[in-house]
């Protein structure tokens, strides 16, 4: 059975999504800011016969997110993505208990398949040295020039949108030179215990003094001060390079799709 989770779901499928907090924290963490029955934010369960959850689908905007277990109704669940009038443009493809969620998707086909490097940073290996770059932690009132500088930020690029959140229920740490932003990190999503960084961006004009290194460190001060784990997942071995020397450590894989209609 398939059915459209409420508020009144909110422990159960909070529960479901919590046995693996890292790898779930897109689902956790819009639970924790939207709920479960935002305009913009839906959930569904996928139900065995005995009532028991064995599959969750999360919708935020037109991106995906699935947490599975045995027994999930991929088929169902595939239909309701296909069927939904917001779309899907972005599908975080994780499962657990089969190879992709990808082929339960009837009108979309991928056009971007990317596997990366999945991390976490615990309190007691990280690193923080840094270039001595000040960095400090963005306010509502550095929204217009955060939205020009991720507005040309490649694959790192944030819509107003995008940028409003982390702003209202994230964190943004920034480094300027001579008034401009030339590096910004942000939040992607926080839970109770953990904290999804993402948007981490130098321009290429600005990058190799450091800017980087120095915005994630203040960052993560910021997130272990609050007794929040960071976690990241990051393609490019010159970031890996970045995070490493930080104390983060490899928890496995992530996987992350661009979606468009066939």
């Amino acid at each position: 059975m398939i059915r459209l989770l409420t508020n009144a779901d909110h422990d159960l499928a909070y529960g479901f999504c919590a046995w693996n907090p890292a790898l779930n924290l897109y689902l956790l963490g819009n639970m924790e800011t939207l709920g479960l029955e935002a305009d913009i934010c839906q959930y569904w369960g996928s139900f065995d016969t005995h009532g028991q959850i064995n599959g969750v689908l999360n919708r935020y905007m037109d991106g995906w997110n699935i947490a599975d277990a045995s027994g999930c109704n991929y088929e169902a669940l595939g239909k309701v993505v296909d069927e939904h009038p917001a779309g899907a443009a972005r599908l975080q493809d994780n499962v657990r208990h089969i190879a992709s969620f990808q082929p339960y998707l009837r009108r979309y086909t991928a056009i971007e398949d990317v596997s990366e490097f999945l991390c976490d940073l615990s309190p007691a290996d990280f690193n923080p040295e840094c270039k001595p770059w000040p960095a400090r932690r963005a306010s509502i009132a550095d929204y217009e020039a955060l939205c020009r500088f991720y507005a040309d930020a490649a694959d790192m690029q944030r819509t107003p949108r995008g940028i409003e959140r982390p702003l209202q229920h994230g964190r943004i740490f920034i480094v300027e030179e001579a008034g401009q932003i030339v590096s910004a990190v942000l939040t992607n999503a926080e839970t109770k215990t953990l904290a999804m960084i993402g948007g981490v961006y130098t321009p290429p004009s600005e990058r190799g003094h450091g800017y980087a290194g120095a915005a994630m460190v203040a960052l993560c001060r910021s997130l272990i001060a609050d007794a929040l784990r960071p976690v990241l997942y990051y393609h490019h071995p010159a970031a890996g390079t970045i995070y490493r020397r930080l104390g983060f450590r490899d928890l496995g894989m992530w996987r992350a799709v661009r979606l468009e209609v066939r």
